[in-house]
């Protein structure tokens, strides 16, 4: 074996070692994006199982116009209330709506007693509105260990009621 061989092999070594490097590459991202859509397509149906769950099922016809209507008569009870003058219901709707939000993560499954471990359990790529729910919880909170001594203005009761709804639209739930 000369000099010469041995110069002419070397980029015939690398050309090779890269095409089968290329041809893995591309093998593997191809099995990824499989997986990817599989794993897609299941959250989409545990998604769609846990929504029905959730959500009261309206009359038995199944018009378009029926499903946009379908409403959820806990979130028109909290929506009532806020709408009220009475700073005693303000808080009665943050109660109810952090009752819905428990009944919510009860139906995801997630580990953990409280709804505060439950929100903990959560991954931020599977719950967008995370944060949310974890800002209204927190002032629930307030609420249930203060009681009346809790003071509340009704634009900040509707902010928050507001944060709890961004956390049911994203599960369909209102």
């Amino acid at each position: 074996m000369t000099f010469q061989s041995i110069s002419e092999s070397l980029p015939f070594y690398f050309i090779n070692f890269f095409a089968k490097y290329a041809v893995f590459s591309v093998l593997f991202s191809v099995a990824m994006i499989i997986i990817v859509i599989i794993y897609a397509l299941k959250y989409r149906d545990v998604k769609i199982k846990i929504l029905s769950k959730i959500i009261v099922a309206g009359s038995e016809d199944k018009t378009e116009s029926n499903i946009e209507q379908k409403k959820n008569p806990k979130w028109d009870l909290v929506k009532e209330h806020i709408d009220s003058e009475d700073a005693n219901k303000w808080k009665l709707a943050i109660l109810e709506a952090d009752i819905m939000l428990s009944e919510l993560l009860d139906t995801l499954h997630l580990p953990g007693e409280s709804i505060g471990e439950k929100l903990k359990a959560i991954e931020t790529s599977d719950f967008t509105s995370i944060e949310e729910a974890w800002e209204a919880h927190k002032i629930r909170n307030a609420i249930a260990h203060q009681g009346s001594e809790f003071l509340i203005t009704k634009r900040e009761a509707k902010r928050i009621i507001g944060l709890y709804e961004k956390v049911f639209d994203e599960f369909k739930m209102v």
